[in-house]
């Protein structure tokens, strides 16, 4: 256990880096600008605490980012990953998400 988990661990510091959060950060403020040019689905001050959350999430990961505290760098980016997972097939969405949401799902496979 204790080795998956470490060698896991390592492999995850390495996605755990600013450009990680500002890339998840950017394509959801893409696809919600997608969505307020076309239909403002839930009104203007949805689309705006949406916006909001997703600042906030981003400005919260770079920071523990910046403070080495992987567990909540991890936290604010599944959050902004949850976000994005809407928007899951788009071709632009970002390429650390899969590698993090990988990592992320490893945990929820029982260890033998």
């Amino acid at each position: 256990m204790g080795k998956a988990r470490n060698a896991r661990g390592a492999d995850e510091e390495k996605t755990m880096d600013l450009q990680a959060g500002v890339r998840v950060y950017q394509f959801v403020r893409d696809r919600q600008d997608d969505l307020r040019d076309e239909q403002h689905p839930e009104g203007h001050d949805a689309y705006v605490q949406s916006w909001r959350d997703a600042h906030e999430l981003s400005q919260e990961y770079a920071n523990a980012v910046q403070a080495g505290n992987i567990s909540e760098a991890r936290r604010c980016l599944d959050a902004l990953m949850t976000m994005a997972s809407q928007w899951k097939s788009h071709p632009d969405i970002p390429a650390a998400t899969s590698a993090v949401r990988a990592a992320h799902d490893a945990d929820l496979i029982p260890e033998r």
